[in-house]
């Protein structure tokens, strides 16, 4: 039977599409390109990658999306809606200045004079798109970003850079280094996690500053992008920017690093994974390790400026995912080679490191812009997975050596914010109309004070989450007293431990303290109602005596 032809495949894309089969229709386009001519037909090709372009697009593979609209417009140039989906996909992910550009070309190359009704509707819809593109821009380049926010904006330093948890946290190190020689501490301190994570950071800052002119060429330290990621997985709340220039160098650093390391700069996952299989039984692994290694750092690294710096959270997300794609694809071709030949990102550790960040990223998502059902459901389904594979894991110990800190890093802080993410959904099931709100209250109080074990005591996370679940006990109705005065002695205990690391935080910029300081007061005065009769300990707590 012969096999079917670039346009019978094509077709059959088309009929899937109509029936809003994006992943089977984009599967079928694939196939039409894979066995189209470019040369004979550049035209019918485009088609093609823009009638795949479409397919990630509903898909909301925005990466994805932007290379095979930019195929399409290379290989027609007069393509008007491979324009308009490129400039789509470029405004998701707030690159307005380029959709600015996409959508003018959309214009430009749709007829001056006497439109086809259709063709009016595009010039329209393009109309459109070209003002929405030129206001967000005009407000992206005017707007001040809150640079606060407590799990994924960058602090920014003018001055007292000494009290930053991460200084802190180096005064108190020797001190920990000593408790554990005389065993009195299980290296359970939020020092050790800050402190590793400033060093790697404070490393790449370093590095990127080693980049100087040679000529027409650059000259520089390569594996500041390592440091740099290194740090952000460590403790997402080391990112700090201390001047303006920060981001220029970084984007010279990462040019210069992917040019050296023949990195993967366009495309998705899918792009990554063929080329890279191709290119280690070609050249081996001297080439293909850094080379991939790189551009998931680099997709890390984009993720977190995404999320931090321009809120684009479901951007930050897509990335997130590329990068996990890559990763388990490749690690499932190469399970057989050595941890030297593969390289340190397809450890379990650093896969765990990017679930934390991404299951962050979707649950910002949500929470800001998409409350989606479908998305929640991911975010149960993603944050279950992780707690269960970092469970197995902790149940098998690898018996690399590690730093103090490294165990949290990459397996409590990532299994604890997992349990938030369940506690974050069940809160938001609650709401629903037609559910019952105790029920799930319950469920989300239980899901953070899981949380809490996986943070020591002295991070601010440990506090922090348990008002959380004191919250939706109270909303819950179904807490005894005492369960509630429980969880308010936790607070008040580690109020001045974790105070003395993170008194100067984002979480702290938000009020933590003050909060807490009054949740102390709030249980003080519900023992004296206690100790005066007027409840009981064994009887149901809701917001008013809280």
């Amino acid at each position: 039977m012969p096999a079917p032809t670039s346009p019978d495949l094509k077709a059959q894309g088309n009929a899937l599409f109509s029936a809003k089969n994006y992943k089977e229709a984009e599967k079928k386009y694939t196939g039409a390109i894979e066995a189209g001519d470019e040369v004979a037909d550049p035209k019918g090709l485009a088609i093609l990658y823009a009638n795949r372009a479409a397919c990630r697009l509903s898909l909301k593979r925005y990466v994805d999306t932007e290379r095979d609209s930019t195929k399409a417009t290379v290989l027609d140039p007069t393509y008007a809606k491979a324009f308009a989906r490129l400039a789509t996909a470029q405004d998701a992910q707030g690159k307005y200045d380029k959709s600015k550009e996409s959508w003018q070309h959309a214009l430009d190359v749709l007829p001056q004079t006497d439109l086809k009704p259709a063709e009016q509707v595009q010039k329209s819809q393009y109309e459109v798109g070209l003002s929405n593109a030129t206001a967000a821009l005009i407000k992206a380049q005017t707007t001040v970003v809150d640079r606060t926010d407590p799990h994924t904006g960058p602090v920014v330093i003018q001055g007292g850079q000494g009290r930053m948890p991460w200084y802190i946290a180096a005064t108190i190190v020797p001190r920990l280094r000593m408790e554990v020689a005389n065993n009195l501490n299980l290296l359970a301190s939020s020092a050790w996690v800050i402190h590793h994570a400033y060093e790697e950071f404070a490393r790449g800052l370093k590095e990127m500053k080693d980049l100087k002119p040679l000529g027409n060429l650059m000259q520089g330290t390569l594996g500041a992008i390592d440091s740099l990621s290194n740090g952000l997985m460590r403790d997402l709340r080391v990112f700090h920017i201390t001047d303006h220039g920060f981001v220029s160098r970084y984007n010279k650093q990462i040019i210069f690093e992917a040019q050296a390391r023949r990195a993967w700069t366009e495309g998705g996952p899918e792009l990554v994974i063929r080329e890279a299989l191709a290119r280690q039984r070609k050249e081996g692994w001297s080439s293909t390790r850094p080379a991939v290694a790189l551009t998931v750092r680099a997709w890390i690294m984009r993720a977190t400026f995404e999320s931090g710096l321009r809120r684009n959270h479901h951007v930050a997300a897509e990335l997130y995912k590329n990068a996990l794609d890559v990763l388990h694809k490749l690690k499932e071709h190469w399970i057989l080679e050595s941890r030297e030949n593969r390289g340190t990102v397809f450890e379990q550790s650093f896969i765990f490191g990017v679930k934390h960040l991404y299951i962050d990223a979707l649950m910002h998502t949500y929470d800001r812009s998409n409350p989606s059902t479908e998305l929640l459901e991911d975010l149960l389904r993603e944050s279950d997975l992780l707690i269960r594979e970092v469970d197995q894991e902790l149940e098998h110990p690898s018996q690399n050596e590690v730093d103090p800190g490294f165990v949290s890093s990459f397996y409590l802080y990532p299994r604890g914010q997992a349990y938030t993410m369940k506690g974050f959904y069940y809160a938001q099931m609650a709401k629903r109309e037609g559910n019952d709100s105790s029920i799930f209250f319950h469920k989300a109080a239980r899901e953070y004070l899981k949380a809490t074990e996986s943070f020591p005591i002295d991070d601010e996370n440990h506090p922090y989450f348990l008002n959380v679940a004191l919250e939706l006990m109270s909303q819950a109705h179904t807490f005894p007293i005492r369960e509630i005065l429980d969880v308010m002695k936790r607070i008040r205990l580690s109020i001045p431990k974790a105070k003395e690391i993170w008194q100067r935080s984002a979480l702290s910029s938000e009020g933590l303290w003050t909060m807490l300081e009054r949740v102390a007061s709030d249980e003080q005065e519900l023992r004296n109602q206690v100790a005066e009769g007027k409840v009981n300990m064994d009887s149901t707590a809701g917001c008013e005596p809280i």
